[in-house]
């Protein structure tokens, strides 16, 4: 019974690959930042919703396509943006737009969005606001709960709309990966993606395998690495205390860190904030979860956590305001879009992981700040869990091409080990001083190179490419910008804070 059972999923799988309708194109100029203009094809195809639901929905997935130079191209190449929720099409316009068109050598290249992304159906942004005391300091139960709140109003209404926040899952990115592939008349395609395009690319592997040809993964996130450790904060902040100490920029900017810290824990500090439109002026308090969060949010690349000594030092003098500003913007406004709430939820941890948090956040520096407010802003939202089979490490002997800097704070260099150990044909590429984002790709124009040559099957002998030293350095000026939202707390924003801006453990967006 059992075995007539998976003869016949395997029929209806079969039948509805054949039979899954091809991609639609209409050409269009792209134009890129830089003002290059040149011949695309705007793309969709058409995905169930939830695939483990009879009925569900059809989406329309969207995409641009350029068309490969090459006289017999390979493999399409699809672009994974990070985030969740970077757009494939924004970053084609952006600083990557040459190496879209430099892997037109090789095959078609296509930027993709995914669902809940830019066009593609649904639209899973939020317009529900939260609000968080302003007179107390950052409390991680109200800030999520906060959160939470604003996240089930969005959920509910997306619900009432039709949508089901629950199809929001990896695996359901990954199977519609597989059903770009065959909407392409493709019989495999090759992944190119970065930090939470990593992750989805290693679940497509495991869902997948066979529509693969290989791998190019930057910014490695793991299955189990969607909450991040404590321990990889700390490293990566001892590093930073080396090379300014080294720089004459702080003697201990641990020991700094860490007597702030106590001192906000002991007594919270207050600042008074003026709303740069009004005038009107308002009590603004901090502790020590808002340093923690502000430094964690710095520890993105050395171009963001360049300025930690030097906001360190201005604290340490007592500017309390400093920490305010870069504080306040995120305690009211709009919460992130479904998409990457709803892809981080689903994506869960083990216990093992979770357990090892809790321990290493006993006695590092910054402790789980990272990953505020996950999970509180999961509670009611009705997220399935994708399960710890997803989590487990990925086996697979598919060619890929892995690429981590030794600066990034986002996904460290062990992450890239471990996915290397299950993948006897991955080749590991570190950077030496590169951060998250743009660095994993642009820091030497050998990295093109290097890519160009594995995509050609060529043997690959400089694996190490070593970047110039941190230059470390002041913030820039603090400014006031207008608040839009209608909770419009008193406030004026620094531009000094080097946030990533995000409620979410912070990737890549682009």
């Amino acid at each position: 019974m059992r075995n007539q059972i998976r003869l016949a999923l395997a029929a209806v799988l079969t039948a509805s690959a054949l039979y899954a309708a091809p991609a639609k194109f209409e050409p269009f100029k792209f134009k890129a930042n830089d003002g290059t203009i040149v011949d695309a094809e705007r793309g969709e195809f058409r995905v169930r919703e939830n695939r483990s639901k009879p009925g569900s929905r059809m989406l329309t997935l969207r995409f641009i396509r350029f068309k490969s130079t090459a006289t017999n191209p390979g493999p399409p190449i699809v672009y994974l943006a990070g985030g969740p929720g970077g757009a494939g099409t924004g970053a084609a316009t952006g600083s990557r737009f040459g190496m879209f068109m430099a892997f037109r050598e090789f095959g078609d290249v296509i930027a993709y969005d995914a669902r809940g992304v830019h066009e593609s159906e649904p639209n899973a942004r939020c317009t529900e606001e939260f609000l968080v005391n302003p007179s107390e300091p950052l409390d991680r139960t109200k800030y999520g709960a906060a959160l939470a709140d604003a996240m089930r109003l969005c959920a509910d209404r997306l619900r009432k709309q039709g949508y089901d926040p629950g199809s929001l899952n990896v695996r359901e990115y990954a199977a519609d990966l597989n059903d770009l592939r065959d909407a392409l008349g493709a019989k495999k395609l090759i992944l190119w993606g970065i930090s939470y395009g990593a992750h989805v690319a290693i679940a497509t592997l495991r869902y997948h395998p066979d529509a693969i040809e290989r791998v190019i993964l930057a910014g490695i996130e793991g299955p189990d690495d969607t909450y991040k450790l404590p321990s990889d904060q700390q490293s990566l902040m001892e590093d930073i205390a080396r090379l300014a100490h080294k720089d004459g920029k702080s003697v201990d900017l641990l020991g700094s860190i860490t007597k702030l810290l106590n001192e906000l824990e002991a007594r919270p500090k207050s600042a008074e904030l003026v709303h740069p439109e009004t005038g009107q002026k308002t009590t603004f308090v901090v502790g020590k979860l808002d340093l923690q969060r502000e430094l964690a949010g710095m520890l993105f690349a050395p171009d963001t956590f360049a300025v930690m000594p030097d906001f360190v030092a201005r604290l340490e003098q007592g500017d309390w305001l400093s920490l305010a500003l870069a504080a306040a913007p995120g305690r009211f406004g709009t919460p992130p879009t479904m998409m990457q709430i709803a892809m981080d939820c689903a994506a869960g941890i083990t216990a093992a992981r979770r357990q090892r948090i809790a321990e290493e956040a006993k006695w590092t520096l910054l402790g789980d700040a990272i990953n505020v407010p996950f999970p509180e802003i999961c509670q009611g939202l009705d997220i399935p869990d994708v399960g710890d089979a997803y989590r487990a490490p990925l086996v697979s002997d598919v060619p890929a091409l892995l690429i981590s800097g030794t600066l990034d704070g986002r996904t460290r260099p062990r992450q890239m080990e471990e996915l290397r150990r299950t993948m006897p044909n991955a080749i590991a590429l570190t950077i030496e001083g590169a951060g998250h984002s743009d660095p994993l790709f642009l820091s030497t124009p050998k990295l093109l190179e290097t890519m160009k040559m594995f995509l050609r099957g060529e043997l690959i002998r400089e694996r190490v490419f070593t970047l110039p030293p941190v230059e470390f350095q002041a913030p820039r000026k603090i400014a006031n910008v207008p608040m839009t939202s209608s909770h419009a707390t008193p406030a004026a924003i620094s531009s000094t804070s080097s946030r990533s801006g995000s409620t979410r453990p912070a990737r890549c967006f682009t």
